[in-house]
């Protein structure tokens, strides 16, 4: 009687409201009516999508099986169509991207497709298939662009580690402070962001790269990466915030790792107190944005009796389709010469890229 009740409404119209009762269809329907309304009904299957449990998915979004991801779709989706896997691989990767055929994604504000759909757009969630484990080389851009502040010896000494770091894991490394990248941007895997400040990006540049992050890019960042874009919600979303203000360059403190994340890839190895001397940052507001979805902090300074003491120095973010990693270090010159600096930005980055299972 249900699907009677159902195929009722929707040939009158009343689809919201529906039939309450069998009394109720009987009061408005003829037995002529009736018997073209029992034929109707037969017409009403589980395949109907207007019939079967679950939402659209926003216009747009789907991806092609095995390709490369595109840009998610701009509609919302509730638990849609279940989507293939890909092969492995991801944007500007050409074995392989993350949702196949039939699994769509949902745009801004909007929640993901169902279990194997691919990433959600800004603002949502995302399938299991986003953060798949990934083969193959991949390209990671690097960039340094400053238009405040700028670490000079420590953005150079950092040129050289990343770029030791791609020789040894086996992907490549492009270097640039050119905003030309923007154009090629699918081609790569991974920004990382290496000390820039000030406003760097222009709105429309914005959306591309919100755009690309929320089709399965990757972000990392150090040090001034919270002392650029300041009012960049989606930046936010990404980084946590830009950071309250700073210590003195070079003042002792403990980075002390929490418990339960030893076995994430960009500290598992590091000691579990870490002695160092840095410019530590403040997070005032980091209670509020780590207990959003997919924030895991990694570590925390301890420096007793300073404003910094109990405040984060390194987080990550798996959420909205792309996988985030940030650590405070990385003001001076000298933090890019330490092997456990390397090990610690090696994790990150190989996370980050859904490629942990790879690192050498």
């Amino acid at each position: 009687m249900l699907d009677l009740r159902w195929s009722a409404s929707r040939v009158l119209g009343r689809r919201a409201v529906g039939w309450r009762s069998e009394a109720h269809c009987l009061k408005w329907l003829s037995a002529g009516a009736m018997v073209l309304l029992l034929a109707a009904c037969g017409q009403v299957s589980e395949s109907d999508p207007d019939a079967s449990s679950g939402g659209s998915s926003g216009s747009g979004g789907s991806t092609p099986s095995g390709g490369m991801v595109p840009v998610a779709g701009t509609g919302a989706s509730a638990e849609g169509p279940t989507g293939k896997a890909g092969a492995a691989g991801g944007p500007g990767v050409a074995e392989g991207g993350a949702a196949g055929a039939g699994g769509s994604s949902a745009g801004a504000g909007g929640s993901s497709a169902g279990a194997g759909g691919n990433s959600a757009g800004a603002g949502g969630t995302a399938g299991p298939s986003a953060y798949a484990p990934r083969s193959g080389s991949f390209k990671m851009l690097v960039y340094s662009r400053t238009t405040e502040y700028r670490h000079d010896a420590a953005i150079e000494a950092g040129r050289v580690l990343l770029q030791q770091i791609a020789d040894e894991q086996g992907f490549a490394a492009v270097l640039t402070e050119d905003h030309a990248f923007l154009a090629d941007l699918a081609s790569f895997e991974l920004v990382f962001f290496l000390n820039p400040s000030g406003r760097n990006f222009n709105n429309d540049e914005r959306k591309v790269f919100e755009a690309w992050m929320t089709a399965g890019g990757a972000f990392a960042g150090v040090h001034g990466a919270t002392d650029t874009e300041n009012g960049w919600a989606f930046y936010s979303d990404v980084t946590g915030q830009y950071h309250n203000g700073h210590g003195f360059a070079h003042a002792p403190g403990t980075v002390v790792l929490d418990p339960r994340r030893l076995a994430h890839p960009a500290v598992q190895g590091l000691p579990s107190a870490w002695e160092r001397h840095e410019e530590w940052f403040l997070f005032k507001t980091f209670a509020e944005w780590s207990a959003q979805p997919g924030f895991q902090i990694l570590a925390s300074v301890a420096a007793p009796g300073e404003p910094y003491d109990g405040h984060p120095v390194s987080w990550v973010r798996e959420w909205g389709g792309f996988r985030s990693f940030y650590t405070s270090l990385g003001h001076d010159r000298v933090v890019y010469e330490d092997l456990l600096v390397k090990k610690h930005l090696t994790g990150g980055i190989m996370w980050a890229v859904r490629r942990e299972h790879l690192i050498k």
